[in-house]
């Protein structure tokens, strides 16, 4: 009868070269996938105060940052990013039974008859949004939107819609972005721009997920690679969705 060879154990297994290589090579794989992206700056850190500061263009931050929330689960970064966007614009408001007789959009009182005919409250807590549908929901609560998928987009094209809404008292811009990319925790979320500074060519991204990041610039290139990834919920491409108000502040 044949005997039966020892079986390796867990030192002797991680000893074989083949192994060995692979542990190597991997973590040099993932640095190539993730499009050596740049370590992030946070804004509550003395460099990214600085830039905050003396940036030329400070765009929506200091009207959006009063009404950042947190994201109430881990799916509703889109709501987040809604709600604040719309208290920062200046349009009408809806009345809040918790706050009444004060009027303000919140991560609940978005859903409404006409967004939800977009997509259900409890379809959003579980999937969250894509890119499209965020812009029919905000164009549901009356307001202009419009959605720019990455792989319809260069750097150049990036650049000129950034530097037109953040000019702009009336524009905003919620971004859709894998995480991964950014070398974040997370997968696909769902943030809005707070200002663009033309000598770092970055963007300072509100992370409405506060839990897990505070306001980060990141640069433009790392954010066009962090977009230009696929949404598996839609098929396509993440990108960007330009709001602009009906009424001028």
């Amino acid at each position: 009868m044949r005997k039966a060879l020892p079986r390796p154990g867990i030192r002797e297994f991680f000893e074989k070269p083949h192994v060995m290589k692979s542990l190597l090579i991997a973590p040099l794989l993932l640095w190539l996938l993730l499009g050596h992206a740049a370590e992030p700056l946070f804004l509550d850190s003395p460099a990214g105060t600085e830039r905050l500061l003396h940036t030329e263009a400070p765009g929506a931050y200091f009207k959006l940052q009063p009404h950042l929330e947190s994201q109430q689960n881990l799916a509703f970064c889109g709501p987040a990013s809604i709600a604040a966007v719309l208290n920062s614009l200046g349009v009408p408001r809806p009345e809040d039974p918790h706050r009444r007789p004060f009027a303000y959009f919140t991560q609940d009182n978005i859903f409404t008859s006409a967004s939800e005919a977009v997509k259900r409250r409890d379809q959003v807590a579980n999937r969250g949004m894509t890119l499209d549908e965020m812009a029919n929901f905000l164009q549901a609560l009356g307001v202009r939107a419009r959605a720019y998928h990455a792989d319809q987009l260069d750097l150049a094209g990036v650049r000129a819609l950034v530097r037109d809404a953040m000019a702009s008292p009336g524009s905003r811009i919620i971004v859709n972005y894998d995480r991964r990319m950014l070398n974040q925790m997370g997968a696909g979320h769902q943030s809005p721009l707070g200002a663009y500074d033309p000598a770092s060519d970055s963007v300072l991204i509100l992370d409405v997920a506060k839990f897990k990041y505070p306001p980060t610039w990141i640069s433009l290139a790392d954010l066009l690679r962090a977009m230009d990834t696929l949404d598996p919920d839609s098929g396509k491409r993440r990108g960007m969705v330009v709001v602009e108000s009906h009424i001028q502040p």
